[in-house]
């Protein structure tokens, strides 16, 4: 009876070998598996830019804001009103900021799990390399690549 090691709806992996959509890789015929990462440089040259295009906005707006602020007068009978719309402005503005960083943080945390760049499994066969998987989705495949290692550990 055969093990099963890893099951979706286009990957089955078994003790008896690799199927990935209609291909069949018996295990015996595997001779070399590896993985691969393309497409880092692009996304990290991405990452930068937005992260630090965001940054620059917000330092442009603080500089922005602090520019306007010299120009108001504080003194004289609306003191009182200036201040306390300084205040209501800081806290609608402080809320709007938590609202966006947190949507920003979470923009962050599905990137680093669906990140630009692509992981591929290699196999090496007694006539050829050639490529078996590949995919965005980090954890799915740090999935499927430890369960085509627990296979193949098994069977040799």
């Amino acid at each position: 009876m055969a093990t099963t090691y890893y099951r979706d709806n286009v990957v089955h992996i078994s003790s008896g070998g690799v199927r990935v959509n209609d291909s069949w890789y018996p295990l015996e015929t595997l001779t070399y598996i590896w993985h691969e990462r393309t497409g880092r440089l692009r996304h990290g040259a991405y990452m930068l830019a937005t992260r630090g295009g965001a940054v620059l906005l917000v330092i442009g707006l603080l500089v922005a804001a602090g520019m306007a602020a010299r120009r108001i007068d504080f003194g004289g009978e609306q003191r009182t009103m200036y201040i306390a719309g300084g205040i209501l402005a800081v806290i609608v503005l402080g809320g709007i900021v938590a609202f966006s960083l947190e949507g920003l943080l979470d923009l962050l945390d599905r990137a680093h799990d669906h990140g630009k760049g692509v992981h591929e499994i290699w196999v090496r066969t007694r006539e050829q390399d050639m490529m078996i998987y590949s995919t965005t989705d980090s954890p799915k495949f740090g999935q499927i690549y430890r369960a085509l290692q627990r296979a193949v550990e098994q069977s040799a």
